[in-house]
This record gives structure tokens, sequence and C-alpha cells, in this order.
């Protein structure tokens, strides 16, 4: 079964590769991964977006199979196909091999089909599935050096993005969980009390909560909380309260049994970290890195950010509904083959709908982003129920704290392809959740799996990135993007047409020089123009607007560039400021517009 799902995932994926593009995303993956080949270092030398381990990766790339805009694509799809048979071992856990099989294919086709560029959230999702296995396998041989691989995946993601930490978050919320549930059952026994490390819980979980509310706080709704605070808040409620009801054990031997734990974790995740770090300290610039990864990304927030939507009647019907049919499976109530063929209709009839009709397209979208707050609140009450077995409940603690942690990679931007990024962990933790009753109704559930897996493959996926969660659209991205540099990804033919003509004009005004000047967030053009950046921005919010226009000038004046290309519909920074584009005008007169674009050079 394994062999069957991994071909199939792997072909349908490969299918998808070379499709759809945001152009600033390739410019950042590929011009980051350029500077890296040129012997820069990241946050010292550039505004790297990110921690600075996909930009060696994705410099690899390009020594392994070309300089091109395909190439990261290959490299991801690489770890995709390591990262497929991580799923099905994890749900094999949990259910039989054909249902393993089944979940294994609803987590392929909502994730890197849908938006093939090598991302780094893709690389999150890849590490944190790694480190389910990892932890899963610890219960089944408690050793430490499963939780010792399960601290080097959480590194390694951290290394890709600060949202690694999430990661982290998850399992610190299962160890505190563990720690209970190994003093509950300790044979020596003992009286139920609080004590010092109830007080060090109490601490704890307060800490996660505020940090949450805290990464929320910005597009502050009632849909964010719903979504993203609530399923943590659950988790730490919980823990908290079983330390108020009392658990076995003095504190002595609590910390020794946590932290015994925790370390092996925590020595995992931090090895990479310092290897990685050891550059920065041998030139001096640890305090680069240290801006570059948790002070500069604070200017997204008043540029990159996106409130999830909000929720209309229609969503809100569909959701109670979808809410009903989950908890009728889970309970077992559903036996009748005729309620089974109704629902199974009524679905299919959904879908054809879904095609033509928008708002049957977001109310069928918008519940599965209540699916984690459902799912914790209802493995609150498994958690919470002594009858089920400890290692189930242990099991269904660790995929619904992961899932819960690692959803808040939807904050502050929460475009429809952020759940992308997590929704293979919602199913994992939706298939532990229903590991646990005795009797459910597996034909119910293969329904709705069936049902949101066509959803995927046939209203999602198609329509690309601008039309997800909203509407159904043909496949928009039909063109292929003839460009030394480009690999040949399909784009827009409107995409296709622009970059074709906008970027062998700039070659064409270049002269003898290296180094091109584009603004604002457009580091596209650099790569595809075989250029270099003569400032080290990508995207021009991270540099401080008091000094823009003189750094960029002195920049262009220092590499003797030649042309610049201004864009006019920036997607995060804004239009670019009078002055620097008077002084543009004056020093570059000669112009040319393409679309979007300007061209500019010097006589």
């Amino acid at each position: 079964m394994l062999l069957l799902v991994w071909i199939a995932s792997g072909l349908y994926t490969a299918s998808l590769l070379d499709r759809g593009w945001v152009p600033h995303d390739e410019g950042a993956i590929a011009q980051s991964a350029q500077r890296i080949l040129d012997g820069q270092l990241p946050h010292r030398d550039f505004d790297e977006l990110y921690t600075g381990g996909l930009s060696y990766l994705n410099a690899l790339s390009f020594r392994l199979f070309g300089e091109n805009l395909l190439s990261p694509r290959i490299m991801l799809f690489l770890f995709f196909l390591a990262w497929v048979p991580a799923v099905f071992w994890s749900a094999s856990r949990f259910t039989d091999s054909t249902g393993a099989g089944a979940v294994t294919l609803l987590a392929v086709v909502w994730s890197i089909p849908n938006y093939s560029a090598a991302l780094p959230s893709w690389y999150n999702l890849f590490f944190a599935t790694f480190g389910i296995v990892a932890l899963l396998v610890y219960f089944e041989n408690p050793s430490r050096k499963w939780l010792f691989a399960a601290g080097l995946c959480c590194g390694i993601s951290f290394l890709f993005k600060l949202s690694g930490i999430y990661f982290a978050a998850g399992v610190l919320l299962w160890l505190v969980y563990r720690e209970q549930e190994l003093c509950r059952s300790d044979p020596r026994g003992a009286r139920p009390q609080r004590n010092l490390y109830s007080l060090f819980v109490f601490a704890g979980m307060a800490g996660f909560v505020v940090a949450v509310v805290l990464l929320a706080r910005h597009g502050a709704s009632a849909v964010v909380f719903v979504e993203f605070v609530l399923p943590g808040l659950l988790l730490a409620f919980l823990c908290a309260s079983a330390e108020l009801a009392g658990i076995p054990g003095g504190s002595p031997r609590r910390f020794a049994s946590f932290f015994g734990m925790l370390l092996p974790f925590a020595t995992g995740a931090g090895l990479p970290v310092l290897l990685f770090l050891l550059p920065y300290v041998k030139c001096g610039a640890l305090p680069s890195f240290l801006r570059g990864v948790f002070v500069l990304p604070s200017r997204r927030l008043a540029f990159a950010t996106q409130r999830p939507p909000g929720f209309g009647p229609v969503p809100i019907l569909a959701a109670i509904i979808l809410s009903v049919l989950l908890f009728a499976a889970y309970q077992g109530k559903v036996r009748s083959k005729i309620a089974h063929l109704v629902i199974g209709l009524g679905l299919f009839v959904v879908l054809l709908v879904s095609k033509s009709q928008p708002r049957i397209y977001s109310a069928t979208w918008d519940p599965l982003l209540l699916l984690i707050p459902l799912s914790t609140l209802a493995g609150l009450f498994a958690l919470g129920d002594p009858r089920h077995e400890a290692l189930a409940r242990e099991r269904l603690m660790l995929l619904l704290a992961i899932a819960a942690t690692c959803s808040l990679i939807q904050l502050p931007f929460s475009a429809a392809i952020y759940f992308c990024y997590v929704a293979p962990l919602v199913g994992l933790s939706l298939l532990a959740l229903y590991s646990v009753p005795p009797k459910i109704t597996r034909p119910l559930l293969a329904i709705l799996l069936a049902f949101y897996l066509a959803f995927a493959v046939f209203r999602v996926t198609p329509g690309f990135l601008y039309s997800m969660g909203y509407l159904y659209q043909p496949n928009p991205e039909t063109a292929s993007l003839k460009l030394p540099r480009s690999g040949d990804l399909r784009v827009s033919p409107a995409d296709a047409a622009q970059y074709q003509q906008l970027i062998p004009e700039i070659q064409a005004h270049a002269g003898t020089s290296n180094f091109i000047y584009a603004a604002p967030d457009c580091p596209e053009i650099y790569f595809l123009a075989g250029k270099q950046n003569p400032t080290r921005a990508l995207f021009d919010f991270f540099a401080d607007p008091i000094t823009l226009k003189a750094t960029v000038m002195q920049a262009i004046e220092a590499h003797n560039v030649q042309v610049v290309a201004i864009y006019y519909e920036p997607k995060f920074s804004g239009r670019m400021s009078n002055d620097l584009l008077s002084a543009l005008v004056v020093r570059f007169p000669n112009g040319k517009r393409f679309g979007d674009f300007e061209v500019r050079w010097r006589p």
C-alpha cells in the first residue's frame, strides 16, 4: 500500500511541480540562494527573509540542478518524497494500511500540489512530521535518542524559518501532559498534591497563553481567537487543571522526570542551530543574525498581514453540518446504508455545484479552518476520560498539541495557502482522535475523506493561489515562461508576456555593469536578468525609509548601475516614495513602460 501511495503521490505532485508562481516569492528564493553562491552571509550581507538554512539548501539545488527557478522546486520535491512515507507511517500507528494510505493521499493533495514554490513553510511541515515520527517511535521504544531525534527535526525546522519553534511549543505541551500521566501511573503511589512543580506548570501555561495572545494581537478578531488562540488555551487549561486537581509525586521527582525528557529534546534542537551559528561567531556577525531573525521580522507586521476571512451565515451553517457529521461518526451513531447514500449523494452535489457557485465553494472551504479548534475541544473530553488507555491519550495529546501550535504559522498572514502548510497535521490529529473511541462510523468518515480529497484535486488546486478559499477557477497558469533562468515555469499568459519583454530590455541597457536596481518588492528581476542587487534589501519594507533615498542613490553610483526597473504595484512595501522616484527619473532620463513596470536607463 505504501509503495502505491508513494508512486501516486510522486506522479501527481511532479506533474504540478512547475506550475504557477508568485514573482516576489520566486525572486526572494532565487536571489538569496544566488547571494550565498556569491559568498555572502545571510543577515550580515543581505536582509535574509528567514533564518537562512533555506538559502543554503537552495544554493545547493543551483549547484546540483542548474541556476534556474525550477531547481529549488526539484529539491523540495525530493524532501516531499521522503515526507510521504513519514505521513503514512505516522497514520499507520492509528489505523490499518488502507486507512493510512487514504489519509496520506489526503495530506498530499492539500500540500505541495497547491503551490510548489520552495518556501520554508513546506520544510516546517516536513520536519514537524519527521519529528512526529520520532516521538511516535518513542512511545514504542522509550529511549531518549528518539527525543533527541525529534529535537534535531525541531532545530533544523527553525533553521528554515522562525516558525519552527511552533513545533517545539507543541512538544513542550505534550511533555507537560506526559509527565502528569507518568506520575498518575507510578506504582509507588502517593497522595495527590500541589507543590512547587505545580507552580512551575501554572507559570509555563500562563506564559504560553500570553505568547499566543501576543502573536494573535495583530488583526485580532473573534475568528482569530477561535481559530488560533482557543486551541492552545484549551490544551494549556487541560494541563493546568490537572495540577489544580493534584498530581501524585513530590517536586524533586517531577522536575527530574520532566527535565529528563526535555533535555534530550532541547539538546537535539540546539545542536544544528549552534553549528549553523559558528560562521557568525567566527566573523563577529552574531548580532546581525539575532537582529535579522528576531527583530527585523516585526517590520513585516506593518506590511505583510492578512486577516482570516469572517464567517457568513452559509459557512456557519456548513460548519455546523460538518461538525454534526464528524460527531456522529465519532459516536458511531450512523449505521444505516441509506443514510450513507444520502450523505454521499448530497456531498457529490455540493462538489458539482461548488464549481459555479462561489458561496458553496467558500462554505465547503471555511469549515476546514475550524477543524483544529473543534478537534481540540473534542480531544479535551477524550483526554479527560480515564476509560481510554494511557497510550492512546498520550499519542492524541501529542498530535493535538503539534497541530494546534503549528497552525500559528497562519499568523499574521492568513492567506488560504497557509492552511495548507498545516492541513496534513490536522489530518493526523483527527486520525488520532478517531482512533480513541471503540466504535466509529468508518463509512461516513470514508465519505467525508473522499469528498475533501476530490474537493482539493478538482476545485482547490486548479485555481491556484489567488482564488483559493474563495471560488473555483480554471487553471490560469498556462503559459511557459521562456527566459534562460526561468526553468520554464508555467505562469499566466499576462506574466509570461510581461517578463519576456521586460527582462531582455533590462539586459540590453545594463551595459557592462553586473548591477541593476529594481524596486519595490521585485527581487525576481535581479535573478531573471542575471544581475546583482546593489543594496542589501530583497523587500523595501526592511529598509529605513528615512535613509532609503540616500542609500539607494549611493549604491547606484558605487556599482555603476546603468538601468533601473520601477514596479508600480508592489504587494507589501507600498509604492516608491516620490523623492526617490524623482531622483531616479533625473539620473535615468530615458524610460519605457512594460505593464506594471517601468524601465529607465542612462543616456
